[in-house]
């Protein structure tokens, strides 16, 4: 007698069903979608950052394969192109705010640590001048394999000039990080970094949403005089040139009518110093 072994389908988990449904929801009803990556971030941090913005910002940390099916149900414009951009473990950041304010506050999270073995420079590490405080000894050809140039200054190694020892996205040797760690250098940030935003349809990569506040207002300040200037010179008018403008043309009427000897409350005192000045010049000639 034969038994028939017939196959149980396992039944798709409610929780993993919730959770696509949440993420499509989350990207339909927020303005912006940060993919964010979680470099060495310390769950204190995470949970910083949830309870600080609890009320502007929904963090999920998802698997992938969940991540996906929940972009591509949203049938948000470029879902697809969004589908394509899940990889590697992310944190998912909804918010209203736009993704250059987001930026702004996930910079202002990060922190800084030491530098280990392996790890990736997040931008130029610089060696400053000055005294390390470090006895001279072996500390002195850690220095020399950097090309760090040193002198010995009151019994301490000193470094001559600054010195550049890596550069972005250089990986760090386990030699190098413990020269950093003893100048109490540390190179790595560390904390929630955008790596693309989906905001009304458009996709935004890192390099796009990243703001450097100093350069832009000063490029907006440069954009604001240069065009002040210009308007000045046309003489066109606004609320900001009308002012500068006005007191120019009443100098150039009171200079002409001051010329033409044109008598008003302004003028008379200017032209009486200026017959008085005459008489004197006429009376010593005729005298």
């Amino acid at each position: 007698m034969s038994v028939t072994k017939t196959k149980t389908k396992t039944k798709f988990p409610q929780w993993k069903t919730d959770t696509i449904n949440e993420i499509s929801e989350l990207i339909k009803s927020n303005n912006t979608t940060a993919f964010c990556n979680l470099y060495k971030v310390r769950a204190a941090q995470l949970m910083q950052l949830r309870k600080s913005f609890k009320d502007d910002l929904k963090i999920r940390v998802v698997k992938n394969t969940l991540a996906k099916r929940g972009v591509n149900d949203s049938k948000v414009a470029n879902s697809d192109k969004l589908v394509e951009a899940v990889s590697e473990q992310k944190a998912f950041i909804f918010t209203n705010m736009d993704p250059f304010k987001l930026f702004l506050l996930l910079e202002k999270g990060k922190v800084d640590l030491p530098a280990r073995d392996g790890d990736v420079a997040s931008g130029e590490i610089v060696v400053p001048a000055g005294n390390t405080g470090m006895q001279p000894g072996p500390d002195l050809s850690a220095f020399k394999e950097f090309n760090i140039p040193t002198r010995i200054d009151a019994g301490s190694i000193a470094v001559s000039e600054d010195t550049v020892v890596a550069k972005e996205g250089d990986v760090i040797k386990g030699s190098l990080a413990a020269l950093l760690s003893k100048l109490n250098i540390k190179p790595i940030k560390a904390g929630v970094a955008i790596d693309i935003a989906y905001m009304n349809g458009l996709i935004y990569p890192a390099k796009d949403v990243a703001i450097d506040l100093d350069e832009y207002r000063n490029s907006l300040i440069g954009s604001f005089n240069n065009a002040f200037n210009f308007a000045l010179k046309q003489e066109y008018l606004t609320k900001e040139t009308v002012p500068l403008l006005l007191a120019e043309a009443f100098n150039n009427s009171k200079n002409l009518s001051i010329e033409s000897n044109y008598i008003t409350k302004e003028t008379v005192s200017s032209i009486l110093v200026k017959k008085h000045l005459e008489a004197e010049a006429l009376n010593k000639l005729v005298n």
